[in-house]
């Protein structure tokens, strides 16, 4: 900060507080918070990051930005979670970068680590996960377990075992499938949905619940699938050339 200091024309105390007023650098207003500490008065306003929901809006938006050579203007493309990618600017001579957009994935609210009743838990399933072989699994014991009055369930800590109904009145023991790998619909459409593990736990109401079990790695599956969406959509498909002022983080 000093060749700022040196480039100051003129300084006012001001009464109260002591703050300085420094005027005439770069058209600018600083204010001396603290000794040697300069901040803008009045910082530059941008306007809002425009807010999109897809990748496909995303890439659409990115390409808009293509300037008068056939090249891409200097962007980070920065995937930021399982859900949102933010186009950013690089940085300006205060060291900032600008927000240009945001692409934040419309995903279903899912209620994990709650117990529902089993018709709730059934829609749950069908509505907010991709079918595969376990989701299949999970439904049909959902569906046919049955608690009569006294009945308990049997727990060891791992695997539960209670009376399910097999046929009209036919009735049998069986263990609960556990742990279940399924595809809960949690980040952009564009992408495949990452498969994670679930612990599947019931309880003598009947309820069913879900337990994620992976430890969140899912997320960074995600992420990386973001990534590989938009490097093939903006660097694959329109050339290397073309985005060399490009960068996609993840």
């Amino acid at each position: 900060m000093e060749n700022l200091k040196d480039a100051l024309e003129y300084v006012v105390e001001l009464k109260y507080d002591q703050e300085k007023i420094v005027m005439g650098y770069e058209g600018k207003e600083w204010y001396d918070a603290k000794e040697h500490d300069l901040r803008e008065l009045e910082p530059r306003r941008y306007p809002e990051p425009l807010k999109l929901s897809s990748l496909t809006s995303l890439v659409g938006y990115i390409m808009k930005q293509l300037d008068e050579t056939g090249t891409y203007k200097n962007l980070l493309i920065h995937v930021t979670d399982h859900d949102t990618v933010e186009v950013k600017t690089e940085l300006d001579n205060q060291s900032k970068r600008r927000v240009l957009a945001v692409a934040k994935a419309i995903s279903p609210k899912i209620r994990y680590e709650q117990f529902l009743d089993v018709e709730s838990f059934n829609i749950m399933m069908q509505s907010n996960f991709i079918p595969n072989v376990d989701s299949d699994v999970v439904l049909s014991f959902a569906s046919s377990i049955k608690i009569d009055k006294g009945a308990e369930v049997a727990d060891n800590g791992i695997s539960q075992v209670t009376t399910i109904k097999t046929g009209v009145s036919t009735l049998q023991l069986a263990k609960a499938p556990n742990p279940v790998t399924l595809k809960p619909y949690r980040t952009f459409q564009e992408v495949d949905q990452p498969e994670s593990k679930f612990v599947f736990r019931i309880n003598d109401n009947p309820g069913c619940a879900l337990f994620e079990a992976d430890g969140g790695i899912w997320r960074a599956e995600a992420k990386a699938l973001i990534a590989e969406y938009l490097h093939t959509n903006l660097i694959v498909e329109q050339g290397d050339e073309a985005v060399k002022n490009i960068t996609i983080l993840a």
